[in-house]
């Protein structure tokens, strides 16, 4: 190495030993403004709190002194007597304010806490509540749930239609999950009689009234022939009703019962009687359709009380019979308008030349798009019976 690189490292040493000693200089600088800075403050802070006890003890001394007291006080640095009232005055107050202020935080600190208490135990109560009610709700399911299975199994069997009729469909929609519109057939011989049948209510009672339904048309029509009479099945299932349910007709009264569409067919001479208890019956040949009108009476008590009618008609291969409740008509949209049996009448129209499989999918469509976000309000049962 040459004497200018020994020279080269020594100055680099005392670089940067200088910029180190630059370092530890102003961190010690640094360190010495914040102790001054600490310092000052706290001699401020001791400054005020000796200001203030100062004022109090010149208040104090002068509260009790002669009026002609002079007005300068030599021993006070030249404070004068007024200054000292207004200054310790103005302190008092302050104070007093300040204590004020104080108390009323500390109560409202307590409400708060009560408050939150009260709040807290309230909230388990709900909770409490909360997991009663869905321990409830879940048993309450569960038993409805096994009551549907109940009433899907007395349901006669779909099997009759399919030996009767060239094509058929049952779309069956409950509110709830047990319905309380039903629907009911029986075959005897060439005679194959059957119905829709809107019960009073929905849900559990609804589905009650179904099970009597049900159990008095099994009891009434257990001999089918071809002088059946759709009238008198529902004379008979109103005598029923009416003393199972001890019915009387007294004025303004609301007793349950069932609205009915009932038709016997003769399979072989192609005979269709209908009779209808506030429900009709519609008949589509070709795209016409043909209404059949009901007695304007229900299955139970009545204080009009009217015989129902039977109607008959000559069908044809290929005819559709439709029965339903008014639970697909009386549904209300998103524009709160009723969809009306006009409407209804419509649709089955429009749909009459589809399978029966595809009619049920274009009703279920048309309903869902119908309601929209509108809860559905009463059961719904449409039943299509085409004709061999």
């Amino acid at each position: 190495m040459t004497t200018l690189d020994y020279i080269l490292i020594i100055l680099l040493v005392l670089a940067v030993l200088a910029a180190v000693y630059f370092f530890l200089t102003r961190r010690r600088a640094a360190r010495t403004a914040v102790f001054e800075a600490n310092k000052d403050l706290k001699r401020q802070i001791r400054f005020s709190s000796d200001e203030v006890l100062r004022y109090k003890t010149l208040y104090e001394n002068l509260k009790n002194e002669p009026a002609n007291q002079p007005k300068i006080l030599p021993d006070y640095d030249n404070i004068s007597a007024d200054e000292v009232f207004k200054t310790a005055e103005r302190i008092i107050l302050e104070q007093q304010k300040l204590e004020i202020e104080k108390s009323e935080i500390t109560e409202r600190n307590k409400k708060l806490w009560e408050m939150s208490l009260a709040v807290q135990k309230e909230k388990e109560h709900i909770e409490i509540l909360k997991n009663d009610i869905e321990e409830k709700h879940h048993s309450v399911t569960e038993s409805i749930s096994y009551a549907r299975r109940i009433q899907l199994a007395v349901l006669p069997p779909k099997m009759i239609l399919k030996l009767s009729f060239a094509d058929f469909f049952l779309f069956w929609r409950p509110r709830d999950i047990v319905s309380g519109d039903f629907y009911w057939m029986k075959r005897q011989g060439d005679i194959v009689a059957f119905t829709v049948a809107d019960c009073t209510g929905h849900g559990v009672p609804g589905a009650f009234m179904s099970l009597l339904g049900i159990t008095f048309l099994n009891e009434i029509c257990k001999d089918l022939d071809e002088n059946t009479q759709p009238s008198e099945v529902l004379e008979k299932l109103r005598a029923d009703i009416i003393r199972a349910l001890s019915q009387d007709s007294t004025f303004g009264k609301q007793d349950d019962g069932m609205d009915m569409a009932f038709c016997v067919l003769n399979l072989e001479t192609n005979k269709l009687r209908f009779a209808g208890a506030n429900n009709p019956m519609y008949l589509i040949r070709n795209g016409e359709l043909t209404e059949y009108k009901p007695v304007k009476n229900p299955i139970g008590s009545y204080v009009f009380v009217r015989p129902f009618e039977t109607a008959e008609a000559d069908v044809q291969p290929g005819d559709w019979i439709y029965m339903f409740s008014d639970g697909y008509s009386d549904q209300f949209g998103d524009g709160n308008r009723k969809l009306t049996y006009k409407k209804f009448r419509e649709l089955l129209t429009s749909v009459s030349a589809l399978p029966g499989k595809l009619q049920s999918e274009r009703l279920s469509s048309f309903l869902t798009k119908w309601r929209g976000t509108m809860p559905q309000l009463d059961d719904v049962l449409v039943g299509g019976y085409q004709i061999k």
